[in-house]
Protein backbone atom coordinates (compact mmCIF):
# COMPACT_ATOMS: atom_id res chain seq x y z
CA UNK A 1 0.00 0.00 0.00
CA UNK A 2 2.96 2.40 0.52
CA UNK A 3 3.97 2.19 -2.94
CA UNK A 4 0.50 3.92 -4.07
CA UNK A 5 1.88 7.16 -1.46
CA UNK A 6 5.63 7.15 -2.77
CA UNK A 7 4.63 6.79 -6.94
CA UNK A 8 1.42 8.73 -7.19
CA UNK A 9 2.97 11.15 -9.15
CA UNK A 10 4.14 8.63 -11.65
CA UNK A 11 0.28 6.36 -11.75
CA UNK A 12 1.82 4.73 -15.13
CA UNK A 13 4.48 3.21 -13.36
CA UNK A 14 2.21 1.17 -10.44
CA UNK A 15 0.55 -1.37 -12.33
CA UNK A 16 3.94 -2.74 -14.13
CA UNK A 17 5.35 -3.04 -10.08
CA UNK A 18 2.04 -4.21 -8.58
CA UNK A 19 1.20 -6.81 -11.33
CA UNK A 20 2.82 -9.94 -9.35
CA UNK A 21 1.70 -8.81 -6.39
CA UNK A 22 -1.63 -9.12 -7.63
CA UNK A 23 -1.32 -12.71 -8.31
CA UNK A 24 -0.27 -13.82 -4.98
CA UNK A 25 -1.21 -16.66 -3.14
CA UNK A 26 -1.60 -14.07 -0.07
CA UNK A 27 -5.03 -12.12 0.20
CA UNK A 28 -3.91 -9.70 1.97
CA UNK A 29 -0.67 -9.05 -0.32
CA UNK A 30 -3.71 -8.97 -3.23
CA UNK A 31 -5.47 -6.60 -0.96
CA UNK A 32 -2.45 -4.55 -0.63
CA UNK A 33 -2.11 -4.16 -4.30
CA UNK A 34 -5.68 -3.32 -5.30
CA UNK A 35 -5.23 -0.18 -2.75
CA UNK A 36 -1.33 0.97 -4.18
CA UNK A 37 -3.52 0.57 -7.13
CA UNK A 38 -6.20 3.20 -6.65
CA UNK A 39 -3.87 5.80 -4.44
CA UNK A 40 -1.50 5.78 -7.12
CA UNK A 41 -3.74 5.91 -10.13
CA UNK A 42 -6.94 7.74 -8.42
CA UNK A 43 -8.52 9.92 -10.80
CA UNK A 44 -6.52 8.52 -13.94
CA UNK A 45 -9.02 5.80 -15.30
CA UNK A 46 -5.53 3.81 -16.58
CA UNK A 47 -6.32 0.71 -18.49
CA UNK A 48 -3.38 -0.97 -16.89
CA UNK A 49 -4.93 -0.42 -13.48
CA UNK A 50 -8.59 -1.68 -14.81
CA UNK A 51 -7.21 -4.86 -16.37
CA UNK A 52 -5.42 -5.55 -12.94
CA UNK A 53 -8.40 -4.76 -10.80
CA UNK A 54 -11.25 -6.18 -12.92
CA UNK A 55 -10.29 -10.05 -12.13
CA UNK A 56 -9.76 -8.76 -8.37
CA UNK A 57 -13.49 -7.90 -8.42
CA UNK A 58 -14.42 -11.43 -8.60
CA UNK A 59 -11.73 -12.68 -6.27
CA UNK A 60 -12.87 -15.56 -3.93
CA UNK A 61 -11.98 -13.83 -0.78
CA UNK A 62 -14.13 -11.36 0.55
CA UNK A 63 -11.85 -8.55 1.33
CA UNK A 64 -10.18 -8.59 -2.09
CA UNK A 65 -13.40 -8.53 -3.74
CA UNK A 66 -13.34 -5.19 -1.42
CA UNK A 67 -9.91 -3.11 -1.78
CA UNK A 68 -10.49 -3.69 -5.66
CA UNK A 69 -14.42 -2.05 -5.63
CA UNK A 70 -13.04 0.94 -3.48
CA UNK A 71 -9.90 0.68 -5.79
CA UNK A 72 -11.53 0.91 -9.15
CA UNK A 73 -13.64 3.55 -7.89
CA UNK A 74 -10.86 5.81 -6.66
CA UNK A 75 -9.21 5.29 -10.66
CA UNK A 76 -12.65 6.09 -11.67
CA UNK A 77 -13.63 9.12 -10.39
CA UNK A 78 -14.70 11.81 -12.76
CA UNK A 79 -14.21 9.37 -15.84
CA UNK A 80 -17.14 9.03 -18.15
CA UNK A 81 -17.45 6.81 -20.83
CA UNK A 82 -15.67 8.93 -23.41
CA UNK A 83 -12.26 8.58 -22.02
CA UNK A 84 -12.47 4.68 -20.93
CA UNK A 85 -15.52 2.90 -22.35
CA UNK A 86 -15.45 0.29 -19.33
CA UNK A 87 -17.05 2.78 -16.92
CA UNK A 88 -20.31 1.52 -17.38
CA UNK A 89 -20.01 -1.84 -16.61
CA UNK A 90 -17.82 -1.31 -13.76
CA UNK A 91 -20.82 1.01 -12.37
CA UNK A 92 -23.12 -1.81 -13.12
CA UNK A 93 -20.69 -4.62 -11.43
CA UNK A 94 -20.97 -1.73 -8.37
CA UNK A 95 -24.48 -2.10 -8.15
CA UNK A 96 -24.75 -5.52 -8.77
CA UNK A 97 -22.29 -6.38 -5.37
CA UNK A 98 -24.43 -4.08 -3.09
CA UNK A 99 -28.20 -5.61 -4.16
CA UNK A 100 -26.81 -9.49 -4.70
CA UNK A 101 -28.02 -11.11 -1.20
CA UNK A 102 -25.98 -13.55 -1.44
CA UNK A 103 -22.39 -11.31 -1.62
CA UNK A 104 -20.42 -11.03 1.57
CA UNK A 105 -20.82 -8.36 3.77
CA UNK A 106 -17.44 -7.17 3.39
CA UNK A 107 -17.67 -6.95 0.00
CA UNK A 108 -20.60 -5.57 -0.23
CA UNK A 109 -19.80 -2.91 1.81
CA UNK A 110 -16.69 -2.08 -0.27
CA UNK A 111 -19.13 -1.64 -3.72
CA UNK A 112 -21.46 0.97 -1.54
CA UNK A 113 -18.43 2.86 0.01
CA UNK A 114 -16.93 2.56 -3.95
CA UNK A 115 -20.37 4.09 -5.29
CA UNK A 116 -20.14 6.90 -2.92
CA UNK A 117 -16.18 8.09 -4.10
CA UNK A 118 -17.07 7.61 -7.63
CA UNK A 119 -19.50 10.23 -7.51
CA UNK A 120 -17.97 12.10 -4.43
CA UNK A 121 -19.03 15.58 -4.30
CA UNK A 122 -21.63 15.69 -6.74
CA UNK A 123 -19.06 14.34 -9.54
CA UNK A 124 -17.83 17.77 -9.15
CA UNK A 125 -14.46 16.36 -6.59
CA UNK A 126 -11.29 14.57 -7.54
CA UNK A 127 -8.64 12.68 -5.46
CA UNK A 128 -5.73 15.32 -5.19
CA UNK A 129 -2.55 14.85 -2.93
CA UNK A 130 -0.61 17.22 -4.81
CA UNK A 131 -0.99 21.19 -3.72
CA UNK A 132 -1.15 23.71 -6.52
CA UNK A 133 2.81 24.31 -7.07
CA UNK A 134 2.96 20.21 -7.14
CA UNK A 135 3.95 20.09 -3.65
CA UNK A 136 2.58 17.53 -1.07
CA UNK A 137 -0.90 18.17 0.08
CA UNK A 138 -0.09 17.08 3.35
CA UNK A 139 -3.46 16.95 5.02
CA UNK A 140 -4.52 15.01 1.37
CA UNK A 141 -2.14 12.62 2.67
CA UNK A 142 -2.45 12.42 5.72
CA UNK A 143 -6.43 12.11 4.94
CA UNK A 144 -5.70 8.68 2.55
CA UNK A 145 -3.82 6.96 5.17
CA UNK A 146 -5.95 7.44 7.90
CA UNK A 147 -8.84 6.18 5.34
CA UNK A 148 -6.81 3.20 4.92
CA UNK A 149 -7.11 2.40 8.59
CA UNK A 150 -11.02 1.79 8.36
CA UNK A 151 -10.44 -2.12 9.08
CA UNK A 152 -9.68 -1.23 12.70
CA UNK A 153 -12.75 1.21 12.80
CA UNK A 154 -15.57 1.89 9.97
CA UNK A 155 -15.85 5.71 10.74
CA UNK A 156 -12.17 6.01 9.85
CA UNK A 157 -13.09 6.06 6.27
CA UNK A 158 -14.91 9.96 6.64
CA UNK A 159 -10.93 10.84 6.47
CA UNK A 160 -11.24 10.59 2.63
CA UNK A 161 -12.79 13.87 2.36
CA UNK A 162 -9.75 15.68 2.92
CA UNK A 163 -8.02 13.90 -0.26
CA UNK A 164 -10.83 15.53 -2.38
CA UNK A 165 -10.37 18.40 -4.99
CA UNK A 166 -13.12 20.47 -6.18
CA UNK A 167 -12.19 20.53 -9.86
CA UNK A 168 -13.52 23.89 -10.90
CA UNK A 169 -11.81 26.86 -12.14
CA UNK A 170 -12.56 29.97 -9.76
CA UNK A 171 -10.95 33.26 -10.95
CA UNK A 172 -11.11 36.11 -8.30
CA UNK A 173 -10.04 39.48 -8.57
CA UNK A 174 -8.01 41.57 -6.00
CA UNK A 175 -11.41 42.15 -3.95
CA UNK A 176 -12.10 38.38 -4.22
CA UNK A 177 -15.09 39.11 -5.75
CA UNK A 178 -15.81 36.58 -8.79
CA UNK A 179 -15.83 38.39 -11.58
CA UNK A 180 -17.52 37.07 -15.21
CA UNK A 181 -15.23 36.18 -17.92
CA UNK A 182 -14.92 33.32 -20.41
CA UNK A 183 -11.66 30.70 -21.12
CA UNK A 184 -11.52 28.48 -23.98
CA UNK A 185 -11.17 24.74 -24.03
CA UNK A 186 -9.52 23.15 -27.18
CA UNK A 187 -11.05 19.35 -26.52
CA UNK A 188 -14.40 17.92 -28.05
CA UNK A 189 -17.67 18.52 -25.21
CA UNK A 190 -18.09 15.43 -24.70
CA UNK A 191 -14.44 14.32 -23.87
CA UNK A 192 -14.46 15.52 -20.36
CA UNK A 193 -18.30 15.29 -19.69
CA UNK A 194 -20.30 14.26 -16.66
CA UNK A 195 -20.70 10.52 -16.33
CA UNK A 196 -23.92 9.24 -16.99
CA UNK A 197 -26.17 9.00 -13.65
CA UNK A 198 -27.27 5.90 -12.48
CA UNK A 199 -31.11 5.32 -13.33
CA UNK A 200 -33.12 4.09 -10.64
CA UNK A 201 -35.95 1.83 -11.71
CA UNK A 202 -39.34 2.54 -10.59
CA UNK A 203 -41.31 -0.13 -8.81
CA UNK A 204 -43.11 -1.97 -11.17
CA UNK A 205 -46.84 -2.98 -10.03
CA UNK A 206 -47.55 -6.67 -9.88
CA UNK A 207 -49.45 -8.59 -13.24
CA UNK A 208 -52.64 -10.01 -12.87
CA UNK A 209 -52.09 -13.97 -12.66
CA UNK A 210 -54.43 -15.32 -15.55
CA UNK A 211 -57.84 -16.97 -15.05
CA UNK A 212 -56.87 -20.73 -15.27
CA UNK A 213 -58.77 -22.34 -17.99
CA UNK A 214 -60.05 -25.73 -18.05
CA UNK A 215 -59.39 -28.37 -21.07
CA UNK A 216 -62.77 -29.16 -21.17
CA UNK A 217 -63.84 -25.68 -21.57
CA UNK A 218 -61.01 -25.25 -24.22
CA UNK A 219 -62.37 -28.44 -26.09
CA UNK A 220 -66.03 -26.87 -25.96
CA UNK A 221 -65.15 -23.49 -27.01
CA UNK A 222 -63.65 -25.48 -30.31
CA UNK A 223 -66.65 -27.72 -30.77
CA UNK A 224 -68.75 -24.53 -30.79
CA UNK A 225 -66.66 -22.38 -33.14
CA UNK A 226 -66.52 -25.55 -35.69
CA UNK A 227 -70.24 -26.12 -35.77
CA UNK A 228 -71.05 -22.07 -36.38
CA UNK A 229 -68.19 -22.68 -39.19
CA UNK A 230 -70.30 -25.22 -40.62
CA UNK A 231 -73.55 -23.08 -40.09
CA UNK A 232 -72.41 -20.85 -42.21
CA UNK A 233 -71.74 -22.66 -45.14
CA UNK A 234 -74.84 -24.57 -45.37
CA UNK A 235 -76.92 -21.23 -45.34
CA UNK A 236 -74.80 -19.96 -48.33
CA UNK A 237 -76.91 -20.44 -51.64
CA UNK A 238 -74.23 -19.62 -54.10
CA UNK A 239 -70.54 -19.37 -53.80
CA UNK A 240 -69.05 -16.02 -53.72
CA UNK A 241 -67.37 -14.71 -56.61
CA UNK A 242 -63.63 -13.74 -55.87
CA UNK A 243 -62.09 -10.95 -56.97
CA UNK A 244 -59.38 -11.11 -58.94
CA UNK A 245 -56.31 -9.60 -57.05
CA UNK A 246 -55.02 -6.26 -59.28
CA UNK A 247 -51.48 -6.16 -60.36
CA UNK A 248 -49.49 -3.46 -58.96
CA UNK A 249 -48.94 -1.22 -61.67
CA UNK A 250 -45.23 -1.15 -62.92
CA UNK A 251 -45.42 3.05 -62.59
CA UNK A 252 -45.59 2.69 -58.66
CA UNK A 253 -43.70 -0.47 -58.53
CA UNK A 254 -40.51 0.62 -56.14
CA UNK A 255 -37.52 -0.27 -57.15
CA UNK A 256 -35.62 -2.76 -54.70
CA UNK A 257 -32.36 -1.79 -55.67
CA UNK A 258 -32.88 1.77 -55.03
CA UNK A 259 -34.38 1.07 -51.72
CA UNK A 260 -31.93 2.50 -48.55
CA UNK A 261 -31.73 0.82 -45.10
CA UNK A 262 -32.08 3.94 -43.14
CA UNK A 263 -32.38 1.64 -39.77
CA UNK A 264 -28.55 1.00 -40.39
CA UNK A 265 -27.41 4.26 -41.11
CA UNK A 266 -29.29 5.90 -38.31
CA UNK A 267 -27.62 3.57 -36.16
CA UNK A 268 -24.05 4.18 -37.02
CA UNK A 269 -24.86 7.64 -36.88
CA UNK A 270 -26.24 7.46 -33.46
CA UNK A 271 -23.03 5.82 -31.90
CA UNK A 272 -20.83 7.31 -29.49
CA UNK A 273 -17.55 7.52 -31.86
CA UNK A 274 -19.61 8.99 -34.24
CA UNK A 275 -20.87 11.86 -32.41
CA UNK A 276 -17.48 12.06 -31.37
CA UNK A 277 -16.44 12.72 -35.13
CA UNK A 278 -19.45 14.81 -35.60
CA UNK A 279 -18.78 17.12 -32.31
CA UNK A 280 -16.84 20.35 -33.08
CA UNK A 281 -13.16 20.82 -31.34
CA UNK A 282 -12.93 24.34 -28.53
CA UNK A 283 -15.64 25.47 -26.52
CA UNK A 284 -16.30 28.50 -23.97
CA UNK A 285 -16.42 27.78 -20.71
CA UNK A 286 -17.49 30.60 -18.08
CA UNK A 287 -16.07 31.44 -14.60
CA UNK A 288 -16.28 29.03 -11.50
CA UNK A 289 -16.82 25.94 -14.60
CA UNK A 290 -15.96 22.54 -14.11
CA UNK A 291 -12.92 21.62 -15.25
CA UNK A 292 -10.65 18.08 -15.08
CA UNK A 293 -6.92 18.04 -14.09
CA UNK A 294 -6.15 16.33 -16.81
CA UNK A 295 -8.01 19.04 -19.19
CA UNK A 296 -6.26 21.82 -17.68
CA UNK A 297 -3.77 21.39 -20.04
CA UNK A 298 -5.94 22.00 -22.92
CA UNK A 299 -7.70 25.33 -21.47
CA UNK A 300 -6.57 28.82 -22.77
CA UNK A 301 -7.31 32.22 -21.88
CA UNK A 302 -7.95 34.72 -24.54
CA UNK A 303 -4.87 36.95 -24.78
CA UNK A 304 -7.30 40.69 -25.30
CA UNK A 305 -9.25 39.93 -22.58
CA UNK A 306 -9.80 42.02 -19.20
CA UNK A 307 -8.55 39.20 -16.87
CA UNK A 308 -5.55 37.11 -16.99
CA UNK A 309 -4.07 34.67 -14.75
CA UNK A 310 -1.45 36.08 -11.95
CA UNK A 311 0.36 32.92 -12.53
CA UNK A 312 0.49 30.01 -15.18
CA UNK A 313 -2.33 27.43 -14.70
CA UNK A 314 -0.93 24.65 -12.39
CA UNK A 315 -1.71 21.26 -13.67
CA UNK A 316 -1.51 19.78 -10.24
CA UNK A 317 -4.24 21.83 -9.39
CA UNK A 318 -7.54 23.70 -10.80
CA UNK A 319 -7.92 26.85 -8.41
CA UNK A 320 -5.48 29.58 -9.71
CA UNK A 321 -5.41 33.15 -8.34
CA UNK A 322 -6.41 36.17 -10.36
Amino acid sequence: MSLGFVLFRKPSAVPRMVELLSESYNPHVRYGATMALGIACAGTGLDEAIDLLEPMMKDSVDFVRQGAFVAVSMVMIQVNEAQNPKVASIRKQLQKAVSDRHEDAMAKFGAGLALGIIDAGGRNATIGLQTPTGNLNMAAIVGMAIFTQYWYWFPLTHFLALSFTPTAIIGVDSNLDVPSFKFHSNTRPSMFDYPPEHEVKTEEAPEKVKTAVLSTTAQAKRRKIAKDRQNRRESMDIDQPTTPKPEADSGDKMDEDNVIDTSKTEEKESSPKAKLQKEKVGYELENMSRVLPSQVRWISFPSEGRYQPVKKVSIYHVLPHF
